[in-house]
């Protein structure tokens, strides 16, 4: 079972999207929203085109071609073809020209070759396209389908919504010439925009379209286009809709589903922080791919040896990994709205995507150009460290007024001598500052026999000290130093908690 539609849209990022698009239609402006093709091709773009289109109380929302219509619609002329009816020359033949040079020979026009005419007597099949499936919508022709809906008299004024994923199919698919592919979404688009200010509508009793396409399925430049017109028209990209809390949300719900408490106290810590620092690297790693990061959830047994082999499982579920050359992504890329247009080919493709506004490369790309083990390395020491350093951090608060009492000399040479940054008063109160003790001073000092521990508090402060130093210089703790971290703090846990 994969990620389901439901649980997509139910995600605080993808209804904040929603929203953003519903305030845009609610102001009367017309809304293009733009999706990677991962998401028509796994089934999600039908319903997050159904949750933003729904979200108007007015609305009509255009059927999809028909397969009779898709079946009949006209292929792609082949290079050298000419359409029925067509000059073969695109240039008119200037018989008066005169360039005044006379060199005796005489005027030869070129013959004008005109392609086979079709059979006059060929019955024309029904009107078929987006505006007639308008048009057939509100009752009327294709030709008054757009008078209709500005009509200044008329008092409904729908949301319209438009996938454009499907109406490629009618012109040859994202592969088609780029005079085809969907023009006739964009020409809805310009036409009822023109007609509305010509209307006189003001913005907020406008028609508006909803059109949720890939950039496959529209003209290259039409969603620049509307992004410079503002006061008619709000492009949207799925571009950091997604950040850290979403892809957190996917793998927890995978992780409930197969959790098994143990019985005794220790146990059960042990087991959280094991399972919440599996949990944090599979979305570090798998970052806004929320369907890769749900199967590695179900795969993966949170063992170091075995996530490299797990993710690449993962991937080569989906197909092949693409054959891409990695592009070199700079700083500040993710913290705009909206992907850089060299990056556009490759964001359409789900390798490079703005995630909690950063921009994260797709593990497909960096399994092919040989930088795996450097990439894993990085984002495990960034989960751990998101997990690990806040338990150090509280484990050290309970341990230092615990350690008071194993002082061997004037609490203030200690504070002097091991405290790094010295509160304000700390010659009167030399008890709170020892508080704030690091815990690699607070190891150096037992060592130097100015501290006493018992055994088990010193086995916790060996490994806190280790843990930290790892974690601080962008190291990973593997599999045994992770679990015996785990360990000692269930243990202290325990101890300090007083439970038996």
């Amino acid at each position: 079972m994969e990620l389901s539609a439901r649980t997509l849209l139910e995600l605080p990022g993808v209804r904040r999207q929603v929203d953003r698009i519903t305030a845009d239609l609610a102001a009367g402006l017309h809304c293009l929203w733009l999706l990677p093709d991962d998401l028509v091709d796994g089934g999600y773009a039908e319903e997050l085109h159904r949750a933003a289109l729904y979200s108007s109380p007015e609305r009509l929302d255009i059927p999809a071609p028909s397969d009779e219509e898709t079946a009949a619609s006209s292929p792609s002329l082949e290079p050298g073809s000419v359409p029925a009816g067509r000059s073969w020359d695109d240039l008119p033949v200037l018989a008066d020209y005169d360039d005044g040079f006379d060199i005796g020979w005489a005027p030869e026009l070129p013959r004008q070759r005109t392609a086979p005419q079709q059979p006059t007597d060929v019955p024309e099949g029904p009107e078929s396209g987006l505006l007639a499936r308008l048009a057939k919508e509100l009752s009327v022709t294709p030709g008054e389908a757009i008078d209709t809906l500005t009509d200044p008299g008329a008092r409904w004024r729908p949301v319209i919504g438009v996938r454009a994923w499907k109406e490629t199919a009618t012109a040859g698919g994202p592969a088609a010439p780029e005079r085809d592919r969907g023009h006739d979404v964009a020409r809805l688009i310009r036409a009822l925009g023109a007609a509305a200010k010509q209307a006189g509508l003001p913005p907020e009793n406008r028609p508006r379209l909803l059109v949720t396409a890939r950039i496959g399925d529209l003209p290259s430049q039409l969603p620049d286009e509307l992004e410079r017109d503002l006061a008619s028209s709000a492009v949207h990209w799925w571009w950091d809709t997604l950040d850290r809390l979403d892809s957190a949300t996917v793998v927890a719900a995978v992780g409930a589903r197969g959790a098994r408490p143990g019985r005794r106290h220790g146990e059960l810590l042990r087991d959280r922080i094991l399972r919440a620092v599996r949990d944090e690297v599979i979305s570090e790693v798998c970052g806004p791919d929320l369907v890769l990061g749900w199967r590695l959830a179900r795969r993966w047994d949170g063992s170091q040896r075995t996530l490299q082999g797990s993710l690449w499982a993962c991937l080569d579920v989906g197909g092949a990994a693409p054959a891409v050359r990695h592009q070199p992504v700079h700083l500040g890329v993710g913290s705009g709205h909206r992907p850089p247009a060299r990056l556009r080919p490759v964001w359409a493709r789900g390798l490079i995507q703005s995630w909690d506004g950063r921009a994260r490369v797709h593990p497909a790309v960096w399994r092919r150009d040989g930088s795996a083990p450097d990439q894993l390395r990085v984002l495990v020491s960034q989960a751990q460290a998101r997990i690990l350093l806040p338990w150090i951090e509280d484990t050290r608060q309970r341990l230092a007024p615990l350690a008071l009492g194993g002082v061997t000399g004037p609490v203030a040479d200690l504070v002097a001598r091991y405290v790094g940054r010295l509160p304000a008063e700390h010659r009167e109160n030399p008890e709170e500052a020892f508080r704030t003790i690091e815990v690699g001073p607070m190891l150096t000092a037992c060592r130097q026999g100015h501290l006493n521990l018992a055994r088990a508090e010193r086995q916790l402060l060996e490994q806190l000290v280790l843990a930290r130093n790892v974690l601080s210089h962008r190291g990973v703790l593997f599999d045994r130093t992770l679990h015996a971290l785990c360990d000692e703090l269930a243990q202290a846990d325990h101890r300090w908690s007083g439970d038996e």
